[in-house]
């Protein structure tokens, strides 16, 4: 299709070019969607938050923005802290109402990530289930 500055008829129609271009601008600057990234944090905490790091790859090599607030709150609060673990996770929970999806990923489903997806269910925040290799084993709510 010849997107030039002339109609079917050979005069020059600009109307129908910015159109089409306008059209073209608006696909390139799409909105991606924001997926919050579940996965464990406790236990070796160092090992979890790696593995939250290639999550969050893998979200973006799926076209996405990926959220882990388990790779941020706990640069400044104490998750061994009952009243700043309470306080994160309530903000975790703020967060993920944002979000367009939950991606739950590997075999384990720690005591957060059950409130994270129970949250996910109430909202009718679309989940989806990861192995921890990226095979994804289901999908649940808003599609």
């Amino acid at each position: 299709m010849d997107l030039g500055l002339k109609n079917a008829e050979g005069y020059y129609d600009l109307t129908a070019y910015e159109a089409i271009k306008n059209v073209s601008n608006e696909e390139r600057v799409k909105p991606k969607n924001i997926i919050y990234v579940c996965s464990p944090l406790k236990g070796d905490v160092q090992k979890n938050q790696e593995k939250a790091c290639e999550y969050c790859k893998f979200v973006i090599s799926k076209g996405h923005i990926p959220v882990a607030v388990h790779l941020m709150f706990p640069c400044f609060m104490d998750d061994a802290d009952e009243d700043e673990r309470s306080r994160a996770m309530r903000m975790s929970l703020d967060i993920l109402a944002r979000c367009d999806e939950i991606w739950c990923f590997g075999d384990e489903v720690s005591e957060g990530m059950l409130k994270e997806l129970d949250f996910a269910q109430k909202h009718m925040i679309r989940i989806k289930y990861f192995t921890k290799n990226g095979t994804v084993l289901s999908v649940k709510g808003v599609c």
